[in-house]
């Protein structure tokens, strides 16, 4: 990390601390839950990502999948901001044919969870700055939704996804762009749909994620790729594949929601995305005004009340 990096990281590390100064979250009466896999060092800026999302569209339950580093001053701590929470260890999703690690058992998750409810899936690393309409459309229109990565973006079929990841493969590609040169190979009946999104804020409706589906992609990439199924990427590739290929799926739009390179005056939704993090001071200056906002809030709810 260049030096002036670890000076907005330490900016956002201090700034961030305001969100427990914000009301605990109470059950949402909106029908869906709110889904995140979080570690020892995410938990703050994971309540700050759960508590913006909530003032707009709050879930009638929130589900987090404990990765191990959590611990129990962690987990003492999200209780008494979250009291409604409901633990799961990351190692309960650990499947025979679909790879450890990478965030696969926040997939593997999703699929026991949206058997029978809309499972929204909420990195730790997001913030919700304005309404969620599109996103509130969706919940309501029981369809899936992903972030776009960039403006125009349309889901596609396989075969199209696959001709426009060839050409960009070289001697040493990301994994995900390595799967989607294989799409043709591994659907030539047409049966899934692909875009380039991004796992990091997802829609679930109800029956549109099963593990045997997971497991399907999962052992025909493998076949196709080797052992660099295992790498980190490939989870949210199968995520994309998941939520193109269901019925109404629908890309968030873009740059209404994106990563802070993309953000403009319309911006509602923003994915500080690692690369990105730090670069500035933006994440800092977000959490700052969200959480005094979010404090607001609470201070007119219990005059109301």
């Amino acid at each position: 990390m260049k030096f002036i990096e670890r000076i907005h990281k330490a900016r956002f590390d201090w700034e961030v601390r305001a969100i427990l100064k914000t009301d605990p979250l109470t059950p949402g009466k909106e029908d869906f839950i709110a889904l995140s896999m979080v570690q020892h060092r995410d938990v703050l800026p994971y309540l700050l990502a759960l508590k913006s999302f909530a003032r707009y569209l709050p879930p009638a339950r929130v589900v987090l999948v404990a990765d191990p580093t959590l611990d129990a001053d962690d987990r003492n701590l999200l209780r008494r901001h979250v009291p409604h929470i409901e633990f799961r260890e990351a190692t309960e999703y650990h499947r025979e044919g679909i790879p450890k690690g990478g965030c696969w058992e926040r997939l593997s998750a999703i699929s026991e969870y949206a058997r029978d409810a809309y499972v929204v899936q909420l990195d730790a690393d997001t913030v919700a700055i304005q309404d969620l309409d599109a996103v509130r459309t969706a919940i309501r229109d029981g369809v899936c939704f992903t972030l776009s990565t960039e403006d125009n973006q349309s889901i596609q079929s396989c075969e199209e996804a696959s001709r426009w990841a060839k050409p960009r493969v070289g001697g040493r590609e990301h994994i995900q762009l390595l799967a989607e040169s294989n799409l043709d190979r591994f659907d030539p009946e047409g049966r899934f749909r692909y875009a380039r999104g991004c796992a990091g804020f997802a829609g679930f409706s109800r029956s549109s994620i099963i593990s045997a589906q997971m497991l399907e992609i999962s052992s025909g990439m493998a076949n196709l790729i080797g052992p660099k199924w295992s790498a980190w990427g490939t989870e949210q590739f199968t995520s994309n594949l998941i939520v193109c290929s269901s019925s109404g799926a629908r890309l968030l739009p873009h740059p209404t929601y994106c990563n802070p390179g993309w953000m403009t005056s319309a911006t509602v939704f923003l994915h500080f995305i690692g690369y990105v993090r730090y670069r500035s001071a933006l994440y800092a200056n977000v959490a700052r005004r969200v959480s005094g906002e979010i404090s607001k809030l609470g201070k007119q709810s219990r005059r109301v009340a």
